[in-house]
């Protein structure tokens, strides 16, 4: 079983966009995927669960029989014992959702001090730490799938630390902006600053404990980049190949050399661009009315929309392939 995060802290560059599309492609292709709704903005748990069913099971997470990733890990973070196995929900055959909750909020608020005392060799820090790894995986063995994605929030805040330092791979989806490209001087310092402390963390643990410990070194699989888009109230005219020629130097600059430095394992492939995928504008909004992948709307939607569809389909059927061979999946 592998690990994949989408990560960038720039918002609105397609992060669930990208995990609900190429998870889809991917069980298509014949992978069982699970989705793990990191974000306690819960927008890839929205995405699936209609608002009533959402607001049940959020209201109900902070009890025994709470049903949210925040409900597995609970026991853990208040000291009263190990992670709670909760149901996935089934979005299709080789497709689940573990359900996200608010409440990882609080959940973030303990990482800070569990990072610190995980220096100092803290048991219950180290637990605290891999609480959100644990829930996962053992979601993942139970239901016997080859990738857990992880969906996370824009930031680079200690929850995406910890969950990033969990990722066997993770991918940056750059938005074809200044803004965007700016944030991955962000995303390359701050994964190569926690992959360092963490190491020392390891080095420092028992042999023991260190078996337990996230493994903390991500592969870096490359960038996806979306077209250009309306900025500033003015119109851009700019081809999507200025924008390419920006963020493939700034990738290998800011990202890529930075994390070879640290460890060249990291970044083990000749090629940085995974993909661009199109904005696909209304489609979007409409495929999360109906709970599901762009490329899967054709006879849900006007047929006049079945050339972008079908183009949908193909790219993110492309990149899923690219990303599992990568992956080694």
């Amino acid at each position: 079983m592998r690990t994949l995060t989408f990560f960038n802290h720039k918002g609105g560059v397609g992060k669930t966009t990208l995990t609900v599309n190429v998870a889809d492609a991917l069980a298509d292709q014949g992978l069982r995927v699970l989705m793990i709704d990191a974000d306690p903005q819960c927008n890839l748990t929205a995405f699936y669960l209609d608002e009533k069913k959402l607001d049940a099971l959020l209201g109900e997470s902070d009890d025994a029989d709470g049903g949210t990733l925040w409900s597995a890990i609970k026991p853990v973070v208040d000291g009263k014992g190990g992670i709670k196995p909760v149901d996935a929900y089934k979005i299709k055959n080789g497709l689940y959702l573990c359900p996200g909750d608010v409440l990882l909020a609080d959940y973030e608020e303990e990482l800070p001090a569990a990072w610190t005392g995980s220096f100092a060799r803290k048991g219950r820090d180290y637990d605290v730490m891999c609480a959100l790894s644990a829930a996962a995986r053992e979601m993942g063995q139970r239901y016997e799938v080859d990738l857990v994605i992880y969906d996370i929030g824009p930031n680079v805040g200690p929850l995406n630390r910890a969950i990033l330092l969990d990722s066997d791979f993770f991918c940056t989806p750059v938005a074809a902006d200044l803004f965007s490209l700016r944030a991955l001087s962000t995303v390359g310092r701050a994964v190569a600053r926690w992959i360092t402390d963490w190491k020392t963390v390891r080095g420092l643990a028992s042999a023991e404990s260190r078996d337990k410990l996230l493994h903390g070194l991500p592969t870096y699989l490359g960038y996806v980049t979306s077209a250009y888009k309306v900025s500033s109230g003015r119109i851009s005219t700019r081809p999507h190949d200025y924008w390419e020629s920006k963020i493939a130097p700034r990738v290998k600059n800011r990202v890529v050399d930075v994390l070879r430095a640290v460890d060249p394992t990291t970044v083990p492939f000749p090629s940085n661009k995974l993909a661009a995928i199109k904005d696909f504008h209304s489609l979007a909004p409409q495929a999360q009315e109906y709970g599901l992948a762009i490329g899967k709307l054709r006879t849900h939607v006007n047929s006049g929309y079945n050339a972008q569809i079908l183009e949908a389909a193909t790219e993110f059927s492309g990149l899923a392939t690219i990303i599992r061979k990568r992956m080694g999946i």
